[in-house]
């Protein structure tokens, strides 16, 4: 009993600081700067989380056609992973190429002589050797290929993007959260080691192209 005691400890021990830390966490994207002076509108599908330093997290949005977006990220429990995020657009986009396979098939044809004639046994019979072709089947298929739309190691470590689709996209945003100054990856999975982080997405309508009345 006493056994079970400690290793339900240990365990309350490992997910507690997790678990406070998720809470503390909650909405923590309204801290971050955002552009409502520029007409923007903050977007539901806006996150905040607490993320383990040195992981990456994956979101998947949907943008919608000729409207305008403002994609940011912020800790403000941690102002020093602020400017060192990276994170990349990703768009999953179906793309045709030809399947080719080869078949060898065997048939008997009449055999011919020099002259290009059919030739015949003693019997009169023509004669037939086995000649084996090959021939190459193609068919049109379709597979999904990931195409990075943005990535702002690229783009000087910028911290925002600001884009107008020209439809209605399916993104998956890829966000690195920075390790702590002097961290590496083998380190535990202690309280220090998670972040609040906000991903703010914010939206208006696009400019309207060509005269207007």
């Amino acid at each position: 009993m006493k056994r079970l005691f400690t290793n339900l400890l240990l365990v309350a021990l490992v997910i507690a600081p997790s678990a406070l830390f998720s809470q503390n966490c909650r909405n923590i994207v309204k801290y971050c700067d955002h552009a409502k002076r520029e007409g923007f509108l903050r977007n539901g599908q806006s996150l905040s989380g607490a993320f383990v330093q040195g992981d990456t997290a994956e979101i998947t949005v949907i943008v919608y056609k000729n409207m305008e977006y403002r994609m940011s990220l912020c800790s403000p429990t941690h102002d020093e992973l602020d400017g060192k995020f990276e994170f990349k657009i990703v768009e999953k986009i179906t793309k045709p190429y030809w399947d080719e396979k080869k078949v060898s098939n065997v048939e008997e044809v009449a055999k011919l002589d020099e002259n290009g004639d059919d030739m015949y046994d003693d019997f009169g019979d023509i004669i037939y050797e086995e000649v084996a072709t090959i021939k190459t089947i193609k068919r049109r298929r379709y597979k999904k290929q990931d195409v990075v739309r943005y990535d702002n190691k690229k783009d000087e470590d910028a911290q925002e993007f600001v884009f107008i689709s020209d439809k209605t996209r399916k993104l998956t945003i890829k966000v690195y959260i920075p390790l702590p100054e002097g961290g590496d990856e083998s380190q535990g999975l202690e309280a220090e080691t998670y972040a609040c982080v906000g991903l703010l997405i914010e939206h208006q309508p696009g400019p309207t192209i060509g005269f207007n009345r």
